[in-house]
């Protein structure tokens, strides 16, 4: 099964569960026809004028400014990206795909797709929620909201646990926050690093195409590798220029913004976050700290979470019966996962760092512990047989390779990376 998912920040193909390609929906107008993905995301602070990355939002026929040889309209964008990344991929023509499709997209852009991307060699056979796909793969007992980031807007759909066996998940209710896309948030995180510059340098890179492209890429690339700490350089007329900014500063930067996605979301909830919104500096931690319990798939790439669920439920969204040929299925409901079916996971009775293992009767301060070399700033709070992590003041932690910057419940196994230092939880058994 071919899955193409459509987030703008990072179109996907993937294969029986293999990502074949991920790339950004970003276009670079040139003469001799446009360049699309990461080779054009990386000229776009160069030739602002060129760069395009709305086309996939738009998912319509507008006019594109300025016009380029083969581009008329934001429409041609689509389909000539999709027709870029299967030629790229060398896929046979009228290859057989479903597409995970944002919650909000409506059926007119629907309808839209499935034109374009049959003109580009894609048959779309079934058209997935990505949300209720995200959902499927988490054990939830109630309804939760699932919070997924674009370029130009978040947004929040509500998923909805139907009785019956098994019970089923729908899609609810679905909210757009226009002010709190991926995009507008790079350019504050952009200011901020290059206030940073000013500050210790008195080189403002934002002066020059050059330098502002190179503070870009390394944001986005310390955005995509969670970094805790940003090391960022810049090279101008044979001199180098480096400062270091924290996560908590792009964070502060964005508050404004995540203010706008708190106000949709209301009252606190269960929140499903994918791997795109926690990745985003501070606002897994702000959404903690309203009341609202984070749940999540675990996933390092959303788009291998739903093409799980698409393999899982095959049978359901491409059913051998019917003629194909009358158009796509809209799937927007699918089987919900048991909660009674998830794993059991035991609860730590010990933190290893090198050869100690310390027993955990009671909250335990990391810096405590005899094999540490660093700071060692996490707390580890046990009551009634659970345990949770949480970061000191300003420290970085990661827990199973991921920033840690709220209060996360902890299993055995689970490991922890502080101030060089690498912990692990386990549990004893006797016998």
């Amino acid at each position: 099964m071919l899955l193409l998912d459509i987030n703008d920040i990072e179109l996907a193909l993937v294969e029986d569960g293999e990502v074949l390609l991920r790339e950004p929906g970003v276009a670079l107008l040139e003469r001799q026809g446009p360049t699309f993905g990461y080779a054009a995301l990386g000229q776009s602070r160069l030739h602002p004028r060129q760069a395009q990355n709305q086309f996939w939002q738009r998912l319509n026929a507008d006019p594109v400014t300025p016009a380029a040889k083969g581009v008329a309209n934001q429409a041609d964008l689509v389909y000539l990206q999709l027709k870029a990344m299967r030629t790229q991929l060398g896929l046979r023509s009228d290859a057989a795909v479903v597409a995970a499709a944002p919650s909000d997209v409506g059926n007119e852009q629907l309808a839209m797709l499935l034109g374009i991307a049959r003109e580009a060699g894609f048959s779309v056979r079934a058209i997935l929620d990505a949300s209720v796909a995200m959902a499927s793969r988490t054990p939830l007992d109630g309804p939760c909201r699932v919070v997924d980031v674009f370029l130009h807007r978040s947004t929040v759909t509500r998923v909805d646990v139907a009785p019956g066996e098994p019970p089923q998940l729908r899609r609810g209710t679905v909210d757009d926050v226009p002010g709190c896309g991926f995009a507008a948030l790079v350019e504050g995180w952009v200011d901020a690093v290059a206030d940073r510059f000013v500050e210790a340098t008195r080189f403002d890179p934002l002066r020059i195409a050059a330098t502002e492209q190179q503070v870009y890429d390394q944001v986005l690339a310390g955005i995509q590798a969670d970094r805790v700490e940003f090391s960022m350089e810049v090279d101008h007329d044979d001199q180098r220029r480096q400062v270091s900014v924290p996560r908590r500063a792009l964070a502060d930067k964005s508050s404004q913004r995540y203010g706008l996605l708190a106000a949709a979301l209301g009252a606190p909830g269960k929140l499903l976050l994918t791997h795109r919104a926690r990745r985003l500096p501070g606002l897994a931690a702000d959404l903690a700290a309203a009341g609202h319990e984070i749940v999540s798939t675990g996933a390092v790439f959303d788009a291998e979470v739903v093409a799980e669920a698409a393999l899982e439920h095959r049978a359901l969204i491409l059913p051998e019966s019917g003629d194909q040929e009358t158009g796509a299925r809209l799937v927007a409901t699918l089987p919900a996962q048991a909660v009674d079916a998830a794993p059991s996971a035991a609860a730590p009775t010990h933190v290893l760092c090198g050869a100690f293992a310390v027993p955990l009767s009671a909250d335990f301060d990391a810096a405590d512990h005899p094999a540490r070399r660093g700071a060692a700033g996490f707390r580890l709070r046990c009551a009634e047989g659970q345990v949770a992590v949480s970061p000191g003041d300003g420290a970085t932690v990661l827990l199973n390779g991921e920033t840690l910057d709220f209060e996360r419940p902890a299993v055995a196994g689970d490991s922890i990376a502080c101030d060089g230092d690498e912990f692990r939880l386990i549990a004893l058994v006797d016998g």
